[in-house]
């Protein structure tokens, strides 16, 4: 029996006992609490307790010249049978169809996901991302951009991100995942997780991270100060933390539908730090102007930075 054929089979048991007659304080107590313990739950609660009670208005709506049938009838029983039939065809519907839920965030937006199981999902600018979380399941596929994972501690239910050829094992931690194409880089904030990509696999602690493409890995360790200026984003902050000129180009880009463009390979190699505001592209052209003597040529569509 699948995890949700479980919970659909619970709250079955629960309506048959509301509807015995036979209802007490205690039995409400202990119903008020499996209801609350998951949103899974009170779905399964809702529909079921739906389909009982179009029963009963089918029922009542009988010729009014015939005797109104006993809660537990042939009638009723009957109805049960259907309404078993009906729970069938639901799952074998439903395991036809696509059980993720997607996710998406427009350029310039960050946005705050809850899942069902506790986690919290932060995704950043031009995000697109799809989850799985029911019965044992928690599996998130980011399809493309970056997302911030506060996973719930759950150690019988690892969650699982797939990114490309990228596959992020946890139990419960923080950290973030970028997907740009076929690169996937992983950083975390607490905690451990296992990353695994074409065969090899390797376990990040705090301040740790990795770039892996193509069945390349890349290591490094970084600094706590480090990895706070990456994460800086969730605070709406974008770091250059001694990139070059071109890369911070790359990076305001990822924000702004104005895109920055570097005509001048030279320019493009100077290297630059600081902490801006990701949507203010414009103000950070004019400070290339003044503090190190390039020129910008403001367009509608994107801003050229030249000598």
């Amino acid at each position: 029996m699948s995890g949700a054929e479980r919970i659909e089979s619970e709250a079955a048991g629960w309506l048959a006992r509301r509807d015995s007659g036979q209802w007490d304080e205690t039995q409400q107590q202990a119903f008020d609490a499996w209801l609350n313990a998951s949103t899974a739950h009170r779905i399964a609660w809702l529909r079921l307790a739906s389909v009982w009670e179009r029963a009963d208005q089918l029922q009542h709506g009988a010729p009014a010249s015939r005797r109104p049938l006993p809660r537990f009838s042939t009638w009723r029983i009957a109805a049960g049978f259907v309404l078993v039939a009906a729970l069938g065809l639901m799952f074998a519907l439903e395991g036809k169809r696509d059980p993720a839920q997607h996710y998406a965030t427009a350029i310039g937006e960050n946005r705050i996901i809850a899942l069902s199981d506790g986690s919290r999902l932060t995704l950043n600018t031009d995000t697109k991302l799809r989850t799985a979380i029911a019965g044992e399941t928690r599996h998130v596929w980011l399809d493309s951009g970056e997302a911030y994972f506060d996973v719930a501690h759950d150690k019988n239910r690892p969650f699982v991100i797939d990114a490309g050829g990228t596959k992020i094992t946890v139990l419960g931690t923080r950290f973030s995942v970028r997907r740009d194409g076929e690169r996937t880089r992983v950083l975390v904030a607490e905690g451990r997780v296992r990353v695994s990509q074409a065969g090899k696999e390797l376990v990040l602690t705090p301040n740790g991270a990795v770039s892996a493409t193509e069945g390349r890995i890349v290591v490094s360790q970084l600094s706590s100060a480090r990895t706070e200026n990456q994460l800086g984003w969730r605070e709406g902050r974008l770091v250059l933390d001694q990139m070059t000129l071109g890369q911070a180009a790359e990076e305001f880009n990822r924000y702004n539908r104005r895109k920055l463009v570097i005509a001048d390979p030279a320019a493009a190699r100077m290297v630059i730090g600081g902490s801006f505001a990701p949507g203010n592209v414009e103000g950070f052209a004019r400070l290339l102007e003044q503090g190190f003597g390039l020129h910008a040529t403001m367009g509608a569509d994107q801003i050229t930075i030249s000598r």
